[in-house]
């Protein structure tokens, strides 16, 4: 997992895979103030700008993506943090979507870290990255806009 400010992108570069750092580059430049919701594809990949609420942390399942590379962008808001795993720590999966690359996972919370999300702050969540989203804190209940870009492994490797 990567996770960083865009303000700051370049900072970041020699870390990234070429692709994703283009990626990221298309999501920082991107004009979310003027598309409502909905999928939208750049370079090839499929991003979907979304307004979800936070919701408590038990409501919350860890998920990964065998296919995909997850670049999750916050727009607006406060997602106070997002769960992260790895998939070392957690292997079974407790419930499957082939069909969307969606798999839920048993979680080890213990071995669960906090990301604290931010607007401006995006995440690339790579396979071996589980992750628990949209989780609420001492806030509660906040309604975001956030991409979420989804990335074919096969593009990155």
């Amino acid at each position: 997992m990567i996770t960083g400010d865009i303000l700051h992108l370049e900072a970041y570069e020699k870390q990234l895979p070429p692709f994703i750092s283009q990626c990221l580059r298309a999501v920082r430049d991107f004009d979310f103030a003027s598309v409502p919701d909905g999928k939208y594809e750049l370079l090839g990949c499929t991003m979907s700008v979304e307004s979800p609420a936070t919701e408590p942390e038990e409501d919350r399942k860890l998920e990964g993506h065998k296919k995909f590379i997850d670049i999750q962008y916050e727009i607006r808001g406060e997602e106070e943090w997002i769960g992260v795993e790895t998939i070392f720590d957690s292997p079974r999966v407790v419930e499957s979507y082939e069909d969307r690359d969606l798999y839920f996972f048993a979680s080890h919370k213990e071995k669960e870290s906090k990301v604290y999300f931010t607007e401006g702050r995006f995440a690339v969540f790579f396979p071996e990255d589980l992750h628990r989203p949209l989780c609420q804190g001492k806030q509660g209940k906040e309604i975001l806009r956030k991409a979420v870009m989804k990335v074919p492994v096969d593009k990155v490797r």
